[in-house]
């Protein structure tokens, strides 16, 4: 798999984190057609399926898609970032993603992550996920497992 598949799949579950409410009834019908052998193509069409989902992955996708293009220069320190800081213009969509102010360090939650995911991939997370009765709480209950089984064994 290469790294765009596997950074669409992580802005998927990351925006399925990041909802704050089940998925609407004939949405999760349509992730539970939908199995680990799914593709790229069946993610993007799922995410169309509900837009406070789409709003959260275009979100996601855009951040993983710089943050990639950072440590692919090989920066010991990050640009400075007095314009996020500065620039108090809110573009999030309402009730597209949860309150997620105690998840503080970020990059390194995904760096944990991705160190636990990476022998394996997203994509083997997705069938669970897909496949469960709620997917936006199979998503935190696996994201959260694994940060939490990565911590353990630290």
């Amino acid at each position: 798999m290469n790294e765009t598949q596997d950074e669409i799949f992580q802005a998927f579950i990351v925006a399925l984190v990041q909802q704050t409410e089940q998925l609407p009834a004939d949405v999760q019908s349509e992730f539970n057609k939908t199995d680990e052998t799914c593709t790229v193509t069946d993610i993007l069409r799922l995410t169309k399926l509900h837009p406070p989902l789409l709003a959260a992955y275009q979100n996601n996708r855009v951040w993983l898609k710089n943050h990639s293009n950072e440590r692919s220069k090989g920066l010991d320190v990050l640009p400075d970032a007095e314009f996020e800081i500065n620039n108090t213009t809110n573009i999030e969509t309402d009730n597209s993603a949860s309150d997620i102010s105690d998840l503080t360090d970020l990059p390194k939650i995904l760096n944990q992550i991705e160190a636990k995911v990476q022998p394996r991939g997203f994509k083997a997370f997705l069938g669970k996920i897909l496949q469960a009765k709620d997917s936006v709480q199979a998503s935190r209950d696996t994201i959260l497992l694994s940060i939490a089984d990565g911590l353990i064994h630290e």
